[in-house]
């Protein structure tokens, strides 16, 4: 026999020696019962999550629409659309997080996550009540103290989704900014917003019609309100600018209340409506704020001159008493008025941009310090520019990776915020505009988690 045939037969004898051994062991002895037999328990089917969110170039993974501190500071509720790779598992929620350090502390979802993308949100002046309204044509009160839904207000058919929300000051009225260019007033009828009435409702702005709507066949199945909903739906699908009150702001010491958006406004043409509070019916503005439209020349790479026919206003904020009112828009201005006497006092410009990138002087949002030293404001140009309201001096420009969509301070000052297209929240420390952290949103893999009472 070869010599590796004699190692073969060795490995196998030894084989079978410790399996004969190992079954003998394995028998019951006498007076003693055989061990019962183990099942291995059956594994359960893995959890295949998403894959973790990467900002991919040119394919957003998510954006951060609207943020809002509680009244203490303690909170920062961001509505945000989220997704994974490719589109797929979209998700729309509202996070809370800490105002301090960015990490999450709960959510506030819709019923659930994949409805409407939220783009507003107030917390009441009490810190109770938490309003959020988006694209689903819905605004959810919840009581936050209890982490309760208390109401859900639906505008599914005609307005439509909703731009904007706040709280008056004294947390008795919700004002809604929807896409149909009406301003809406509910007033709350108990102690929390589970009852409510509507109160105001009026058409702020309107749009301009690119072609005549083709009117429905006169005979059909279609009731005269039915035939009436089409034809305005129709009529939104050809809107050269699109009526929707983007904007709602209430003056602290609830003398007045800002509205601005898109298209035109009724009987002025451009302009931020002042309406007096609390609004009547029939109401007339106490003034209608005109500044945004001046100087507005958009020139186009090929040497052609387009003039837009209405400027658009995409957000409004007021100083903490009330004297100042700041207004960003689509002409490249934060523009600072006097609302002792609804005269502009301030113009505030984007830095200057290569000729034709006209869509980098587009300003989303901007927001007042409550010390009255700062306004801040963001938008197309991919940063966060800051600003001394007393002198107009730019200060500083804060560089993001996208377009910027929110911005906040916190309400005792230190804490500047801003939110948008790169999936990112970003906190700056006011004064010295060191960053102090930055939050992107936490994938939900698994189920719909309950909100958190907030204390």
């Amino acid at each position: 026999m070869s010599r590796s045939n004699l190692v073969f037969a060795l490995i196998f004898a030894l084989l079978a020696f410790e399996f004969s051994f190992r079954l003998i062991s394995a028998q019951p002895q006498k007076g003693q019962t055989a061990p019962p037999v183990q099942e291995k328990p059956v594994p359960k089917a893995p959890i295949i999550a998403p894959p973790t969110p990467q900002l991919e170039e040119g394919v957003p993974v998510g954006e951060f629409f609207a943020t809002a501190f509680s009244p203490n500071g303690r909170y920062l509720a961001v509505t945000a659309r989220w997704s994974a790779r490719f589109g797929a598992h979209e998700q729309r929620t509202v996070d809370v997080l800490d105002g301090r350090t960015g990490k999450l502390v709960s959510f506030y979802l819709p019923n659930f996550f994949y409805e409407g993308i939220q783009v507003a949100v107030a917390f009441s002046p009490d810190g109770r009540f938490l309003a959020t309204g988006g694209l689903d044509a819905r605004v959810y009160l919840w009581d936050i103290k209890d982490a309760r839904l208390l109401r859900v207000l639906n505008f599914m058919a005609p307005p439509g989704p909703v731009e904007a929300v706040a709280f008056s000051p004294d947390g008795n009225y919700l004002a809604i900014g929807s896409r149909d260019g009406r301003l809406r007033i509910y007033k709350r009828t108990g102690n929390d917003w589970s009852q409510l009435s509507m109160v105001f409702n009026r058409q702020i702005v309107k749009g301009e019609l690119v072609e005549p709507t083709p009117k429905l066949p006169d005979k059909g199945i279609l009731s005269p309100k039915g035939r009436e909903q089409i034809e305005r739906l129709l009529d939104t699908m050809r809107l050269k600018n699109p009526p929707f009150v983007k904007a709602v702001a209430f003056d602290p010491k609830g003398r007045w209340l800002a509205v601005a958006g898109t298209g035109e406004v009724i009987g002025e043409k451009e302009g931020i409506v002042i309406l007096p509070f609390p609004p009547q019916q029939k109401s007339r503005p106490i003034a209608v704020l005109k500044g945004h439209s001046k100087d507005v020349t958009w020139k186009l790479l090929v040497g052609t001159e387009l003039k837009p026919p209405v400027p658009w206003v995409n957000d409004l904020a007021v100083s903490r008493d009330g004297r100042y009112l700041a207004s960003a828009g689509w002409d490249g201005t934060v523009r600072i008025w006097d609302m002792t006497n609804f005269k502009q006092i301030r113009k505030l410009e984007s830095p200057k941009t290569p000729l034709g990138r006209i869509a980098t002087r587009i300003y989303n949002a901007c927001a007042i310090s409550p010390d009255s030293r700062y306004v801040a404001a963001g938008g197309f140009g991919n940063r966060v520019d800051i600003w001394e309201l007393a002198s107009g001096r730019l200060v500083v420009s804060l560089r993001t990776d996208n377009i910027v969509e929110t911005v906040a301070f916190s309400p005792d000052g230190r804490i500047l915020v801003a939110g948008g297209w790169d999936g990112f929240i970003r906190a700056w420390q006011v004064g010295s505009w060191r960053p102090l952290w930055q939050y992107t949103h936490t994938f939900i893999e698994k189920e719909i988690p309950k909100p958190k009472p907030l204390k």
